[in-house]
């Protein structure tokens, strides 16, 4: 279900993934709006897509192999920021995968830091409970803009398990 209104976007936190089977997962660009949770899936093509974009302005601009091959890398980490200045209807128009959360339709979101071992790195664990039911996703490392934002749209509804940046 839409919003009829004009959303606002209040924040995006990249990288929002999804466990799917043998340790694969979907990874989202989770916009946040005034009055819900998006999910924009990235896609491989997305990647590739964004990478020709690099090259081709790189090349254009005159800049050298290696300069044009770090821009190529970086356009993967930096595909979130588009949606900052799309509309929400068009975000969720972008891809069939995509979806809205309405923040009226969420209970709960707890929110868990998981240490790794010398193996792997420290993730943090996202619980959403919605009308819809449960949902849980994860982030690479920790992010405090996240929380902040987290706690601007749902405020009593976020849970901080103790131990995240001192809060809880």
């Amino acid at each position: 279900m839409r919003c009829p209104v004009e959303e606002k976007i209040l924040g995006v936190v990249p990288n929002f993934k999804k466990s799917k089977s043998w340790g694969r997962w979907d990874t989202y660009s989770l916009v946040v709006t005034d009055q819900s949770f998006i999910f924009a899936m990235m896609t491989s093509q997305m990647v590739k897509d964004a990478a020709a974009e690099a090259q081709k302005s790189g090349k254009e601009s005159g800049k050298g192999f290696f300069a044009r091959w770090g821009d190529q890398i970086k356009s993967g980490f930096t595909l979130y920021k588009k949606y900052y200045n799309m509309p929400a209807e068009a975000i969720l128009d972008e891809n069939k995968d995509n979806f809205q959360l309405l923040i009226a339709n969420i209970s709960r979101v707890t929110i868990r830091k998981k240490t790794g071992d010398e193996n792997q790195s420290d993730t943090t664990e996202i619980k959403i409970e919605a009308v819809s039911g449960k949902q849980e996703y994860f982030i690479d490392g920790s992010s405090k803009e996240m929380i902040g934002l987290f706690e601007a749209v749902l405020g009593d509804r976020l849970d901080v398990k103790k131990g995240i940046f001192g809060l809880g």
